[in-house]
């Protein structure tokens, strides 16, 4: 019997088919990713506003989503000059509103999502957005109504809040 084996031709072949094949997965593997991480934020941002509201109105408090740029320390503070994707607090909002007072219950922390995210805010929540105990939501200028958009690689989710508090995703590109 003799002995069995590729020859140097057929394992070039298979090489050569091998690497197309890699070239033609790897750039949709990349979108798959950036599309993963693009809903996970949406909906941890989502998730967050609900839990704000639902709070509000279980508590008959106001209730505050802010953000922050210090999720990791002990204790961490709203902070107007950071991003929305550096993170974000929920507390109960008993004192002045969108400012961290010794009297609130922090809620949530949530540090930033990955760096490549980019999260914006419209002038009416650039910097907090509160829930009433009726449900209803409010900005820095007594306005309930915002929009976030969250960016990543090019795809865009934006979260539509109306005046209700209650928050709507609609797509676009950034």
């Amino acid at each position: 019997m003799g002995r069995r084996g590729f020859t140097l031709v057929e394992l070039l072949i298979v090489l050569g088919v091998g690497s197309i094949l890699l070239a033609i997965a790897v750039p949709g593997y990349g979108f798959l990713v950036n599309n993963n991480r693009l809903a996970t934020v949406t909906n941890d941002l989502v998730t967050v506003l609900h839990l704000a509201r639902s709070e509000a109105i279980r508590r008959g408090v106001r209730v505050t989503v802010c953000k922050t740029g210090n999720a990791g320390a002990a204790t961490p503070a709203c902070d107007a000059a950071a991003g929305w994707h550096e993170g974000w607090l929920v507390f109960v909002d008993a004192g002045t509103p969108g400012v961290i007072d010794t009297s609130d219950a922090l809620l949530r922390v949530q540090e930033g999502p990955h760096a490549d995210v980019s999260i914006t805010a419209n002038h009416h929540i650039s910097r907090f957005i509160s829930y009433l105990p009726d449900g209803r939501s409010r900005g820095m200028a007594g306005l309930g109504n915002g929009t976030f958009e969250v960016c990543v690689s090019g795809s865009r989710r934006d979260i539509v809040i109306n005046n209700a508090g209650r928050p709507r995703l609609e797509s676009g590109s950034c």
